[in-house]
């Protein structure tokens, strides 16, 4: 919408009125105007950190892929350089953490694509403010956390909060029992509980893709860690 910057039969009602015009075109310009699938990365980490030390950064990516490599856990297909460019975009998130959110959960209608891995993340990042995790990988969505819960089963149905208790969070469930059969030297990092994380967080979609779909090298790669360099805004 284009009008002339002056105008005789302007008055103070009809400033007010086209301000108000241009604010509800200005948001519907970004309602219309959708990052693209490329861009999600940058737009999300910009939005999220005021400065990310590239440096560590890197050095944690590298040490993250040496692991991988020789413990086979990059999925098959999966280029070496190509990750690690995907991987610089996105950290401190592992790409795979936009990839479900944004292609899975942000196939459900109410998801809102963008604005609904902002707030997610948003969320995620603020629970693990006290972490010493290098990255922040799906397995690291803290279920327990009423919010990010709260957050997510709103586009899936409240029948599963008992479901995530019963299945993930609670003592008695079978993800706990996991983290316990393993013993003092392994129950403090919650495998089983960061497994079963995974396997939620890659099960749904709004559209056909239904079902967690992956293999046990993926969900290694979606579950591991080792510290890391980021300043949150």
């Amino acid at each position: 919408m284009f009008l002339p910057s002056s105008n005789p039969y302007r008055d103070e009602k009809s400033e007010e009125i086209l301000q108000a015009l241009q604010t509800i075109l200005g948001r519907m310009e970004k309602v219309y105007t959708p990052v693209q699938d490329e861009e999600i990365s940058h737009v999300i980490r910009r939005r999220l950190f005021s400065e990310v030390n590239e440096k560590e950064a890197r050095n944690t990516i590298e040490e993250f892929l040496d692991y991988a490599e020789r413990e086979k856990i990059l999925p098959e297909g999966v280029e070496k350089v190509k990750y690690r460019e995907r991987f610089v975009q996105s950290f401190p998130f592992q790409p795979e953490v936009i990839d479900v959110l944004y292609k899975r959960w942000g196939s459900f209608p109410t998801f809102q694509r963008t604005r609904g891995v902002l707030r997610i993340l948003a969320l995620i990042v603020h629970s693990l403010k006290d972490s010493k995790n290098s990255f922040i990988r799906l397995g690291d969505f803290d279920l327990k956390n009423d919010e990010i819960k709260m957050e997510l089963i709103k586009h899936i149905g409240q029948e599963y909060n008992g479901i995530i208790a019963a299945d993930i969070t609670s003592r008695d469930a079978g993800a706990k029992k996991v983290d316990r059969s393993l013993g003092d030297a392994y129950s403090p990092f919650s495998f089983g509980t960061k497994s079963a994380n995974v396997i939620f967080m890659s099960s749904f979609s709004g559209g056909p893709e239904r079902g967690a779909g992956i293999n046990e090298g993926v969900q290694k790669l979606r579950a591991f860690c080792p510290r890391w360099g980021i300043t949150p805004t």
